[in-house]
């Protein structure tokens, strides 16, 4: 396990050495993250940073526990962006998306797969930091639905751009390989917000997140 992880961390910073352009979007995205925390003037305490990194590693954790995994990418685990859509109810949805662009960059090192810098921003920081909208919405299960849906779109995205020759035959061009790619990427993603919305049901919402972030204004009905 341990050998597997070194293997993976070796291969990503290999990949990202072969692409600084990678590397340059996702500086650039995250310091557009950092610019909208800075606007809404949230302050990243060493409390709040050390919140961050345990909600990625908990992520970086349900995410290897793996209940279906798709032939070309994708998988369903075991809640694995519940840490962050926690964060984003908790702290507020710049937080989320944070802690969602964090857990991305975790996710690139564990398993990278680079073609093309926009090809890795669109499979692996943005989905997740996109979870981060859930903080939006004061109904947690409306959150957890648009925030996969806004998950859905970047990966559709980068199957269409740049995935085309993995289509059946007849379907690698124009509206064919749209669905091919909403068709490939909705489920594994329909079976994650499943698993997210049931465990939202049965946790007791207002006190973890007053757990979490004992200066959390629970809404008043």
């Amino acid at each position: 396990m341990f050998l597997s992880i070194l293997e993976s961390f070796g291969e990503a910073f290999a990949a990202l050495r072969d692409n600084p352009m990678a590397i340059a979007a996702l500086i650039i995205l995250l310091g557009g993250i950092v610019f909208l925390i800075s606007l809404r003037k949230v302050k990243l305490t060493p409390q709040l940073m050390a919140k961050i990194a345990m909600a990625v590693a908990l992520s970086a954790v349900l995410n290897n526990i793996i209940l279906y995994k798709m032939p070309q990418g994708g998988s369903v685990t075991l809640a694995s962006v519940l840490p962050i859509i926690i964060l984003s109810y908790a702290y507020g949805p710049e937080v989320g998306m944070l802690t969602g662009f964090l857990f991305g960059i975790v996710n690139l090192f564990m398993g990278p797969y680079i073609v093309h810098p926009i090809q890795t921003l669109l499979d692996y920081p943005i989905p997740f930091m996109l979870i981060g909208v859930s903080g939006f919405f004061s109904n947690r299960f409306a959150g957890a639905v648009a925030a996969h849906i806004m998950r859905l779109i970047p990966h559709v995205l980068s199957g269409v751009v740049f995935f085309a020759e993995y289509a059946p035959e007849g379907m690698q061009t124009g509206s064919a390989l749209w669905i091919y790619s909403i068709t490939y990427n909705a489920p594994f993603l329909l079976g994650e917000m499943a698993i997210i919305l049931a465990v939202l049901a049965f946790v007791p919402w207002n006190r973890l997140l007053k757990a979490v972030n004992p200066g959390y204004k629970v809404p008043v009905k």
